[in-house]
């Protein structure tokens, strides 16, 4: 083994780590709006903003769920499976802005699924409501 070894190692790993940085930064920065702005258009609400909530924050959702049986998908050490939360303003036709939480998953690289909660759904617009999870 080489004296060079541990060095070659670490900056290897230094590399990886900051890849995944890259990753997650870029993946934060997204604001999701093709995913989103269709399904509110649907129900007759203007798209105004998506905004990632910060590390940690879920919203109405729960901090951990049990997911069994998925696919995974690695190419280049970074996960296709992942997802991310926003906190969506939108508008009615009338327009009055309302917020709601999103949840984007995808897997394998491609959107999943989209879901929706709201912290309080009675002042929401009814045209969301059969949106929302409960």
């Amino acid at each position: 083994m080489s004296a060079a070894f541990p060095y070659i190692l670490g900056c290897l790993v230094l590399l990886g780590v900051a890849i995944q940085l890259a990753v997650e930064i870029r993946r934060r920065r997204r604001d999701l709006r093709e995913y989103l702005e269709p399904v509110l258009r649907e129900c007759g609400l203007q798209y105004i903003s998506a905004v990632y909530p910060g590390l940690f924050n879920v919203g109405p959702f729960p901090k951990f769920e049990m997911k069994w049986g998925r696919p995974r998908s690695i190419i280049g050490g970074v996960s296709g499976e992942y997802c991310e939360y926003r906190i969506v303003t939108f508008s009615d036709s009338d327009g009055r802005v309302y917020n709601v939480w999103a949840v984007v998953q995808f897997e394998m690289f491609k959107l999943r699924r989209l879901r929706w909660r709201a912290e309080q759904k009675e002042a929401l617009p009814p045209s969301i409501l059969h949106l929302l999870e409960t």
